[in-house]
């Protein structure tokens, strides 16, 4: 004898647009709870391991990493070898983070006095001069006269830029000032140099 089956339909429900924009809605709100609950991210900034004293060269036994969310104004875990033997201009108790304001090179420590100098960009590698670099000074001059020709002279080499800063705005704009590490006898050549010729500096690489 022969059975037929008849297989009954089968629907599955169907979703409404509102239940649609509230799964929507839900899964928004998860992942937006997800995001302001997660814990900000944490940068290593450098402290004092110690009681420091200045003058003294920073040694990797020195500082010791404190994190925080912003290094901002602080000097970062990454920036260490940079700045290893370097020294502080002010004591820090054991605990105080570095700031860059305290800290100086071993050249300014060599060299303490500063002299400052502004020149036209144009006889400044138009500006291209950051703190750390080393730059020559020439002296241009025409002492004979207006019929003799120009001489230019070395007066110094690989002199320590503490400080670079350019004008932006206004009559400055051209102009780049710098502080530069000197002693005693090469603060009279610059010196003595910005009053009597034309100045060009050449930075020198490392």
């Amino acid at each position: 004898m022969a059975i037929s089956i008849r297989a009954r339909g089968w629907s599955l429900p169907t979703l409404d647009r509102r239940r649609l924009i509230g799964i929507a809605l839900a899964a928004f709100a998860g992942i937006l709870v997800l995001f302001l609950t997660q814990p900000a991210p944490r940068i290593g900034v450098l402290v004092a391991a110690e009681d420091l004293r200045p003058g003294v060269p920073l040694t990797s036994d020195s500082v010791t990493v404190r994190w925080v969310s912003s290094a901002e104004g602080f000097v970062d875990l990454d920036s260490f070898d940079a700045i290893e033997n370097w020294t502080l201009r002010a004591p820090l108790v054991a605990g105080e983070p570095l700031i860059p304001s305290l800290l100086q090179s071993p050249e300014v420590s060599a060299m303490p006095n500063v002299i400052a100098l502004s020149l036209d960009e144009s006889h400044a590698v138009l500006g291209r001069i950051a703190p750390g670099d080393r730059v020559d000074l020439y002296r241009t001059s025409t002492s004979g006269g207006f019929d003799t020709a120009p001489v230019t002279e070395l007066l110094a080499s690989r002199i320590y830029v503490v400080e670079a800063r350019t004008g932006e705005t206004g009559l400055d704009a051209d102009r780049v000032d710098l502080l530069l590490a000197v002693d005693e006898d090469l603060a009279a050549v610059i010196a003595g140099a910005a009053r009597h010729g034309e100045i060009d500096l050449v930075r020198v690489a490392p």
